[in-house]
């Protein structure tokens, strides 16, 4: 899951042509992870799963605290900018992606690992003809 979640990252960072910063492409990765499941799991309980992950993911990453998610509101993960101040830009970007993490265990432990990773899977952008050739030449050269 861990591997979804730096792809999912890693994906919004490729296709950024503005230079989309490490914490940026993370929170923009969770606004579509919380998009995509709400659908399967509705709002409410798709906000009590952040949520929940979010407070499991603190204790390691205290930047996690100063973060507002606001259900039903645009952007779903604000404050990224001024974690950012805060505590750095890796620091913050550190911090979403084990929330993010945290969210695909907590969703495990809720369905099964199984079951959640398919809509993990699902909640993810399909990978671009770039990243196909991309992969092709890492494998071949």
């Amino acid at each position: 899951m861990k591997q979804l979640i730096r792809r999912s990252i890693d994906r919004r960072l490729a296709e950024s042509d503005a230079g989309l910063s490490d914490s940026a492409a993370a929170a923009l990765a969770g606004e579509e992870m919380y998009v995509s499941l709400a659908r399967w799991i509705g709002t409410d309980g798709c906000h009590a799963l952040f949520g929940r992950a979010r407070a499991e993911a603190e204790g390691s990453n205290g930047a996690l605290a100063a973060l507002t998610l606001r259900p039903r509101a645009t952007p779903y993960i604000d404050g990224v900018a001024e974690i950012v101040v805060k505590y750095g830009e890796a620091e913050t970007a550190k911090a979403i992606e084990s929330m993010l993490i945290a969210v695909t265990e907590v969703l495990g432990r809720l369905i099964g690992a199984d079951m959640a990773a398919n809509l993990i899977q699902q909640s993810l952008p399909e990978p671009s003809q770039k990243d196909d050739s991309e992969q092709i030449r890492g494998a071949h050269g």
